[in-house]
């Protein structure tokens, strides 16, 4: 259950570094600091879909598990994206009220997309 866990929580947090470094090759940074709640409300719901995925029916509490997943894979995009800031040199704008933007989108949209996949697979 553990790497279940760890692997669609790292799914989440990976896509949404990619899509950022996509878009850092054509849109400044800053704007991309603007519009990553909208990587990561995606990569959220892919995390909340890809536990339920994984693990189908070992879980007890579906709707809780995957807000609380997608509360820690908010908060390690947010680490994710100030490390890389720290790498490329560059103060990013980053504060507690991104922590909790991100935190919150993600939880949000993980239970969402952890919601669809329950419809999807009849459980």
């Amino acid at each position: 259950m553990t790497l279940a866990t760890l692997k669609s929580i790292f799914i989440g947090v990976g896509g949404s570094m990619v899509l950022a470094g996509f878009c850092s090759t054509f849109i400044a940074i800053d704007k991309i600091i603007f519009i990553m709640p909208l990587f990561i409300a995606f990569n959220g719901a892919m995390t909340g879909y890809k536990i339920v995925e994984l693990l189908k029916n070992k879980i007890m509490n579906m709707p809780l598990f995957s807000f609380v997943l997608g509360i820690g894979g908010g908060t390690i995009t947010f680490v994710a994206v100030n490390f890389a800031g720290s790498l490329m040199k560059t103060v990013l704008p980053l504060n507690i009220y991104d922590l909790l933007i991100y935190m919150v989108v993600s939880g949000i949209t993980s239970y969402l997309g952890a919601k669809l996949a329950v419809r999807y697979f009849n459980l």
